[in-house]
């Protein structure tokens, strides 16, 4: 069957009427999608809002699950892509992760390094996880560690377990 001129010119020869239909990417979870709907709230779903919504599900779950992202990227009209490599860039987000207590990021840069970051580094505190973390921007108050989103300056063993 041949085609008319104005048919010939919207179906795609490579097409053939097969392929792949509807939604792309991992598929939302509704529980997740109902979860992020009542965590973001009244908060706008812009895209210069993503590095803060991210911290609001990773604070009130303890990490970003795969199912989370998606319902966050739908929610805010992103791509499932460009929301896991945000959250998967940055040091301080744990990307399918969760931990049940609160994670101590201690700055390894060479700042905090010198003023003694290795026995921080070493610490084992009750209800915590340890990680070294890129420069967190508090090169003079070193060695610098963030409980959660909570920065210790001048931190000690003794002094991170007490803000945890």
């Amino acid at each position: 069957m041949a085609l008319t001129a104005p048919e010939a010119r919207r179906r795609h020869p490579g097409r053939g009427g097969k392929g792949r239909r509807g939604e792309r990417g991992r598929r939302v979870a509704p529980a997740a999608r109902a979860e992020i709907a009542a965590l973001l709230g009244d908060r706008p779903r812009r895209r210069d809002l993503l590095i803060e919504h991210l911290h609001l599900v990773q604070d009130r779950y303890g990490g970003l699950s795969k199912a989370h992202l998606a319902a966050l990227a739908e929610a805010m009209r992103l791509s499932q892509t460009e929301v896991y490599e945000v959250a998967t860039f940055y040091a301080h987000f744990d990307v399918d992760a969760p931990f049940p207590g609160i994670t101590v990021r201690v700055c390894d840069g060479a700042v905090c390094a010198n003023a003694g970051n290795k026995a921080l580094l070493a610490a084992r505190i009750p209800g915590a996880r340890v990680l070294a973390a890129p420069c967190i921007g508090r090169c003079a108050a070193a060695p610098a560690a963030a409980a959660g989103r909570n920065a210790i300056d001048r931190a000690t063993p003794g002094a991170v377990a007490a803000a945890v």
